[in-house]
């Protein structure tokens, strides 16, 4: 019996640990990756603004439906593996060179944006993508760290190359 006692103690005691580690990180970060690509920048960032077909290249998509707009922007329901939904609304469309995709969902864990920025570079694009990400549980500041700050930019520029039949190491 006295071992049980000691089990939920540390429990608790991890619990209370990883809290007070997720309040001492910072409630919002920014992270920006990039890649080049042999493709002009037309030709990224019209695969970028078809979000209606972002499902078929980026392995983190499950499923993407499109919503009245919101505010007169662009706004859809994305499923991601796990089967977690957001809705995201395109804030800002500047063909060739500027995206802006916000959550649009203020009340969940966490808020935040994707901005991509395409310019020319020898022949073909430069893409950095900058996430702002603002976590208001602590518990999920931990699991972002955990996780990898970048392992979802990483992924969705990779898989951004190789629907152009190319491979990327974003950095």
């Amino acid at each position: 019996m006295k071992w049980l006692l000691y089990l939920v103690v540390a429990l608790f005691l991890l619990v209370a640990a990883v809290f007070c580690v997720g309040y001492l990180l910072p409630a919002q970060t920014t992270i920006a990756r990039s890649i080049t690509l042999q493709a002009k920048p037309e030709a990224v960032f019209a695969a970028l603004a078809d979000v209606q077909h972002m499902a078929e290249w980026n392995r983190n998509t499950v499923k993407v439906e499109m919503l009245p707009p919101t505010d007169g922007k662009e706004t859809t329901r994305q499923t991601f593996k796990g089967g977690m939904t957001m809705t995201i609304i395109t804030a800002e469309s500047q063909p060739p060179t500027h995206l802006v995709r916000n959550l649009g969902d203020h009340s969940g864990p966490f808020s935040g944006s994707w901005t991509y920025d395409l310019s020319p570079n020898d022949g073909g694009t430069r893409v950095v993508l900058t996430e702002v990400a603002g976590f208001k549980n602590p518990l999920f500041r931990v699991m972002a760290r955990l996780f990898g700050p970048t392992k979802y930019i990483d992924d969705h520029l990779e898989d951004l190359a190789k629907k152009f039949g190319e491979t990327a190491k974003p950095g």
